[in-house]
């Protein structure tokens, strides 16, 4: 086995990185990682655990950190998901470029299956397996139900908010004006407008329904971060994981999981 760094520069100069691992068998098939909102592929324990088991089927895998997040240079209130989108398919090409592998697959988590899914068009005949992670494809709806989660434990956070109740305490009014504001903190960082105001009208949901016999999606039945319901598709590839919450990787809830995704990538 071989691991190693691997450097590259994204479309505006920024510095990329991610973790190469390479089996000692020649490479057929390789897998590249998307990570979620404020986390990262590289040092994710879903992901290393993914990409060891992989690594037991001679499948290599790249690990690599949009800009602004993780190993990677660029700063985090940036982002954007069509830049993340334009660092993936840079990513791909330089994956490509360094495996020549006769198959390249992708898992995504969260906010990363957005950047997959804005591309999917552009590369769909590059990729031979796609795994979703908990897919925050409907961001028109999820923003505003983020919003009023926030916003209700200023103000009440005795109140449960739930998918299905949200809209109930929604203002559209206020809702907005969060959008248009500058330098937002999230958990670990500040946020520009340019996010939000991408996105407050986008549901990537369908861009993927013509590769439902190549798409495994897995889901955390008690994920209130993405709530399954927010999804407008049903993939026919599925996996419901009992008691799962967004992240997806406590020890017991990656054993639910973990195999049946190899599984899905290797054959």
């Amino acid at each position: 086995m071989q691991t190693r760094l691997l450097e590259f520069n994204n479309k505006n100069g920024q510095t990329l990185r991610g973790i190469l691992t390479l089996p000692e068998a020649s490479i057929k098939h390789a897998v590249i990682f998307l990570h979620g909102f404020e986390r990262c592929s590289s040092t994710e324990k879903k992901f290393k655990r993914l990409a060891d088991e992989l690594l037991k089927k001679n499948i290599a895998s790249l690990r690599f950190d949009f800009a602004g997040s993780g190993l990677s240079d660029g700063e985090f209130q940036d982002i954007t998901i069509e830049g993340q989108a334009n660092d993936f398919v840079h990513a791909l090409q330089v994956l490509n470029d360094n495996l020549r592998a006769e198959k390249i697959s992708v898992v995504a988590h969260s906010l990363g299956a957005c950047a997959l899914a804005t591309k999917i068009q552009q590369i769909q005949n590059q990729v031979y397996k796609i795994v979703l992670l908990a897919p925050a494809f409907n961001q028109k709806r999820l923003l505003r139900y983020w919003f009023v989660v926030s916003q209700m434990k200023k103000v009440n956070p005795e109140q449960k908010v739930t998918w299905q109740n949200y809209e109930s305490y929604l203002n559209e009014e206020d809702f907005m004006d969060d959008c248009r504001s500058a330098n937002k903190t999230v958990k670990a960082n500040y946020i520009s407008a340019g996010y939000c105001l991408e996105n407050q009208q986008r549901d990537y949901s369908k861009e993927l329904e013509d590769l439902q016999d190549s798409t495994l999606h897995i889901h955390g039945s008690h994920d209130v971060v993405v709530p399954i319901e927010s999804l407008n598709i049903k993939f026919k590839n599925r996996v419901i994981v009992r008691e799962g919450e967004h992240d997806l990787e406590k020890p017991i809830i990656i054993e639910q999981w973990l195999e049946k995704a190899v599984g899905f990538l290797e054959k």
